[in-house]
């Protein structure tokens, strides 16, 4: 017979299996964490590119000499080029928009409405976990001097939905 003569050395299988159990649970944790953060950059990067695109856009229409040229070559498909040969010319003044019933101050217009199908940047801004439409829209807030309100937003679809949809908008007021 041999019995147990000094203390126990050792770790019951119970305590062996709670151990094992804990550090599965902070494995599990930490796992989660991680996986996680490549969320997060991943969301970010998706906002990232929305900013640049509407960023993008503002500084495109901002390029004009004249901020009434925008509504007229943009918004216009390119046929309100007669009116700002007038405009430039001096044969039409800034008044005579409001009042020969051309534009509307205070009238909020929808310039454009892009996707990846009808614009290059966006679509090679769109991938497969963030496909993106851009909008833009401008408020006459006077013609003489002209001073335009204009906003420009970009919105976001995730396709695998892994992702919220969401959108950014970035808005200025323009004068010559």
């Amino acid at each position: 017979m041999t019995g147990r003569t000094g203390k126990n050395k050792g770790f019951t299988l119970i305590e062996v299996l709670i151990s094992m159990a804990f550090i599965a649970l902070i494995y599990g944790f930490v796992v989660s964490v991680f996986f996680q953060g490549f969320s997060t950059i991943t969301r970010g990067e998706i906002e990232d590119q929305a900013v640049t695109l509407a960023n993008n856009e503002i500084k495109r229409l901002s390029s004009y000499e004249n901020p009434l040229y925008i509504y007229f070559v943009e918004g216009m498909g390119g046929s309100g080029g007669i009116i700002v040969d007038k405009l430039k010319s001096g044969d039409m003044l800034p008044y005579e928009l409001v009042t020969e019933g051309k534009i509307a101050i205070g009238e909020r217009y929808n310039l454009l409405s892009e996707d990846s199908g009808s614009n290059t940047d966006i679509k090679a801004a769109s991938t497969p976990r963030a496909q993106y439409t851009r909008t833009v829209d401008l408020t006459f807030e006077d013609v003489q001097p002209a001073l335009i309100h204009l906003w420009v937003n970009v919105k976001w679809t995730d396709p695998q939905q892994e992702f919220p949809d969401g959108e950014y908008e970035l808005e200025t007021l323009l004068a010559p």
